[in-house]
């Protein structure tokens, strides 16, 4: 779990106040986020919840691991190929 919570913020937040930015989203405190990424504390109920709402397509992917499309469940890495496939495409 602590790897997706990585990912995600990775994903959504902006590289040089990831933490920061993700408090800002989410009202959960930066320091909070950087220790669950650090594995220096788990995340509970309120982390998770506060991510499924402020990202819905992301919670499934987020307890399981998987995705499943076809129900709007999706990860960050499958939208970031999607991102990269549109960019070649129109580089191509």
């Amino acid at each position: 779990m602590r790897e997706r919570i990585a990912e995600l913020i990775s994903h959504v937040s902006e590289p040089h106040r990831r933490y920061k930015s993700f408090e800002e989203k989410t009202g959960i405190k930066a320091k909070t986020w950087q220790n669950i990424v650090e594995g220096k504390q788990k995340a509970n109920h309120e982390h998770l919840e506060a991510i499924g709402k402020c990202w819905p397509e992301f919670a499934y992917w987020l307890i399981t691991g998987k995705t499943d499309e076809e129900h709007g469940h999706t990860s960050p890495i499958l939208e970031r190929i999607r991102a990269d496939l549109k960019r070649a495409g129109r580089a191509g």
